[in-house]
């Protein structure tokens, strides 16, 4: 009886259960970038159809970006900037936090390695 109820059970949780998500459409982010130990300020990581924008790098002319994803949480994009170079990311989201690593990458100047932590926001 003991081992019916246990196959029944791992049934029920391998086709019942939510699918894995394979993408961070309709999630946002709230997050709060550190150099050299300190804050950097803070924005927001929205990721919808296919792409992710940071609403404060729209504003040196970073546009939105294909990103990756993986089942494990595992993020990376870059953002590019005609006058500021580009900005690779790569984070991980763990159930409703992300956190991670950028570098900004700009001519004439020395990489700026950055790294970040949030939380989701819901609308």
């Amino acid at each position: 009886m003991k081992n019916v109820l246990f196959l029944a059970l791992l049934t029920w949780l391998w086709c019942c259960s939510s699918p894995t998500q394979n993408s961070l459409d309709g999630r946002s982010f709230k997050i709060e970038s550190f150099t050299g130990g300190k804050s950097d300020g803070v924005e927001m990581m929205i990721f919808k159809a296919g792409k992710v924008e940071n609403d404060v790098c729209t504003q040196w002319g970073f546009g939105a970006a294909p990103y990756t994803y993986l089942p494990n949480g595992q993020f990376k994009y870059t953002l590019t900037s005609e006058a500021e170079g580009r900005m690779d990311w790569e984070g991980q989201v763990t159930g409703n936090m992300v956190s991670g690593k950028m570098v900004w990458v700009k001519t004439g100047q020395d990489d700026i390695h950055y790294t970040f932590k949030g939380e989701e926001v819901k609308d």
